[in-house]
């Protein structure tokens, strides 16, 4: 059993519980490719088995996410879950105005990190500060927020879905578009709907998960360019260098049975960095 399996990740679950339930279900090794926060539901990515080694490689740099924003809230952890820290009164927005600010928040940004979150700062999660009452440190990431489509605004929330880069954290974007909007505002719903390739449709139940699981092929979600070759079976095999004519810099070399990420060493030389199969 190697190969990528999909869960569609339920509420009241850390992605480690959901790793350590597929491991005893399947007595399989599993990897993720990126975790979701313990109340989000949606598509977390694993990979069993010999598939754990393609983790690097997978295609997975861009997500999309079903949110909600409650508008007069806002807490330690910027979704509802967290402690309250503030409150306001919300005035009846414009339609206009809370589309034309979703709009404006596409494109490239600095975005701050979360104080609450599994960033490493120091060799120490940055929600471990928060724990042991210590001062966190600010950090920031670049992201870029692909597109933006606004469902419904009823009850002081916005109903939106986003395409983000990896790394982009909707609780932020959440209080961000509040503050532009003149109020305070925090995340109250987050269903992750695809991870690159991967969608919702894709998914499986935790309950559905067994020794005999249908898992979909590596290969399938490599995100690299692919030379199928079936010549370079053996090449591949014993990790030999070898010459490509390609452009790219690294790429899939695809025997059948055997392949590898081959990455360029000089010129037309490339060298295998990592087996595969």
């Amino acid at each position: 059993m190697d190969g990528i399996l999909c869960i569609d990740k339920p509420e009241n679950m850390t992605s480690f519980d959901v790793v350590k339930k597929v491991r005893w279900l399947t007595k399989a090794k599993v990897g993720h490719s990126g975790t979701l926060d313990p109340m989000a539901t949606g598509v977390l990515v694993l990979a069993l088995n010999k598939a754990t080694k393609a983790l690097p490689y997978l295609g997975v740099s861009d997500k999309t996410y079903h949110t909600k924003l409650k508008l007069g809230l806002k807490t330690h952890t910027g979704d509802i879950w967290g402690d309250i820290l503030e409150t306001s009164d919300v005035h009846e927005l414009p339609l206009d105005l809370i589309k034309e600010t979703l709009s404006s928040m596409l494109g490239d940004m600095t975005q701050r990190v979360p104080k609450v979150s599994a960033k490493k700062i120091d060799g120490k999660r940055s929600y471990q500060y928060v724990l042991d009452n210590q001062e966190v440190k600010e950090l920031t990431t670049a992201i870029t927020i692909h597109s933006i489509e606004f469902i419904s605004y009823q009850d002081d929330e916005i109903e939106f879905v986003a395409k983000v880069s990896n790394g982009t954290y909707i609780r932020t974007l959440c209080e961000d578009i509040a503050d532009k909007l003149g109020t305070i505002g925090t995340m109250s719903y987050l269903r992750r709907t695809e991870v690159g390739p991967f969608k919702l449709e894709n998914c499986l139940k935790l309950e559905d998960i067994d020794m005999n699981v249908s898992v979909l092929p590596t290969k399938k979600g490599i995100e690299l360019p692919v030379i199928f070759d079936e010549s370079y079976s053996e090449d591949i095999k014993n990790g030999r260098r070898l010459k490509l004519d390609t452009d790219h810099d690294k790429v899939l070399l695809d025997a059948g049975e055997y392949f590898a990420v081959y990455e360029r060493e000089r010129d037309t030389v490339f060298k295998s960095v990592r087996g595969l199969w």
